[in-house]
């Protein structure tokens, strides 16, 4: 049922990607400006308490439904919703295919402002702020982070890293400094694991000796290694492996190389992407498969 759920909701979420207000993020924002106005006191607002608070209300109540389902065409109804909301907040094919018309249109203001929300969220040490780097991080965080605790935990799982993903950035729009960083903590846990299987399909989707060869170089650099904490090494190692998965053979024979323009770059990683979420479909529906034969 999970297998047919995650296909029904990336097939939802593409339909409705067509829609301009789909994909806003007013849930969790008017979710926290809700929890403020029922707990109006700073110092737990101050305190890193605050993130269990926001974190476990939403993972129970989906938990509390779900086991009240007994019919499997309900849950898996109710399945696909979940990761349907959880996905995104929009496919990151749209945002790319929008920078790349604002950019032939010359629409510098608008490619600008696209670029930059597109950065928006965890990045690595500052030599690794690349928007390619930072479009392969967004698509663990709207995607594979998402569908890889779904598949572990299903319809909770979802929850799980879709609230936790998200509170970093909107305690910090809030101004709460300290339960921020909590949650930052707390989102670089659980991305730990899922951000290095997502680095590792995107080589497997594109050039998996380059992508190796990166993932060698990151462990080999005493100045990264001493300097990078471990959370933003997960995010450094997911945008260096990505963009490794992403080179290819420069056509001087030259070595690795990416593609030669900038939008051809961004199709690209479009095309990876696809690729990549081809490979964890396969790898989902195998163990899928293996569950339902061992059922008999």
């Amino acid at each position: 049922m999970q297998l047919i759920a995650i296909l029904l909701a990336l097939g939802l979420e593409r339909l409705l990607g067509q829609l301009s207000w789909w994909g806003q993020p007013f849930l969790q924002q008017t979710t926290l400006r809700g929890a403020r106005r029922l707990m109006p006191w700073p110092a737990i607002w101050r305190s890193p308490v605050i993130v269990p608070i926001l974190l476990l209300p939403p993972m129970a109540l989906t938990a509390a439904l779900e086991s009240q389902i007994e019919n499997p065409f309900v849950s898996l109804a109710w399945s696909t919703l979940v990761l349907l909301l959880c996905l995104g907040p929009r496919d990151l094919a749209d945002d790319i295919n929008s920078l790349i018309a604002a950019r032939n249109a010359g629409d510098t203001a608008t490619a600008t402002r696209l670029a930059r929300a597109l950065q928006r969220g965890p990045e690595p040490d500052a030599s690794h702020r690349s928007l390619i780097g930072a479009l392969f991080i967004q698509s663990h965080e709207r995607l594979f982070g998402v569908l890889l605790w779904f598949f572990v935990l299903g319809p909770v799982g979802a929850v799980l890293y879709r609230v936790a993903s998200r509170l970093p950035r909107l305690l910090h729009q809030e101004g709460e400094t300290l339960g921020a960083q909590f949650a930052d903590t707390l989102h670089g846990l659980l991305a730990w694991i899922p951000a290095r299987i997502t680095a590792l399909l995107f080589g497997l989707a594109g050039s998996l000796d380059d992508a190796l060869k990166a993932w060698a170089r990151l462990r080999s650099d005493p100045v990264f290694n001493r300097q990078a904490g471990w959370s933003r090494q997960t995010w450094a190692i997911l945008a260096e492996i990505a963009i490794g998965g992403l080179e290819t053979d420069g056509e001087d024979g030259g070595g690795p190389a990416l593609p030669p323009t900038f939008e051809a770059t961004l199709s690209e990683v479009q095309s990876l992407q696809t690729r990549a979420l081809l490979i964890l479909l396969a790898f989902f529906a195998f163990f899928a498969t293996g569950a339902w034969v061992s059922g008999f």
